[in-house]
């Protein structure tokens, strides 16, 4: 099935959670990807996969027995990722990223598996402010000691949404424009350092 801008404005209309009328273009996503070291981590996350315009790169890029577990919120965007995606490593889950921790223990059975990357393309300039600060803790939790935490978000964006709320909880924080994708896009990266 051909995914295109049409499928993401229809959803942009009824979903207030998308925040985009295309999916990244190749070019932002080889950008993004390019900052995992996808022979050391094993466990990735995926904030609002869409329809697996990150993720099919993800796997691409991941070894055998690697795990990618996917959080999308839209049951819309679920069900073309279930249809379009049938590989054994990805656990995808129609939940809210403020879930992680939990979406973490039913893939292990316990609290105790972590994350070495996290990767999200939600809006969080769409978020309220207490919704935004759950689901950047509960990302930190979720993370190793050294785990990355990469958000993609629209270009144009004032620090205090996401670049701030990130330097108070990881510390450093590396950000990054590229705008040779459609949308543009900004890029953040933090590692958990303790």
């Amino acid at each position: 099935m051909k995914i295109n801008t049409l499928y993401y404005l229809k959803n942009l209309i009824t979903d207030i959670h998308v925040a985009s009328v295309t999916p990244t273009s190749r070019f932002g996503v080889e950008k993004v990807l390019e900052k995992i070291d996808f022979q050391r981590n094993k466990v990735i996350l995926e904030y609002g996969p869409g329809t697996g315009n990150f993720t099919e790169p993800l796997l691409k890029n991941m070894n055998g027995n690697s795990k990618l577990i996917a959080i999308e919120k839209n049951s819309d965007f679920c069900r073309v990722l279930q249809k379009r995606i049938q590989d054994p490593r990805l656990v995808l889950f129609e939940d809210s990223a403020e879930n992680v921790l939990d979406a973490l223990k039913s893939c292990n059975g316990t609290g105790d598996l972590k994350a070495d990357c996290i990767i999200s393309g939600i809006p969080f300039s769409l978020l309220s402010k207490k919704r935004k600060m759950a689901i950047l803790k509960n990302t930190h939790a979720a993370l190793k000691k050294g785990g990355q935490f990469l958000a993609y978000q629209a270009f144009f964006q004032f620090p205090d949404i996401l670049k701030i709320p990130l330097e108070e909880m990881f510390g450093d924080v590396q950000a990054q424009y590229y705008m040779f994708s459609l949308p543009p896009l900004l890029i953040l990266e933090a590692v958990k350092k303790d």
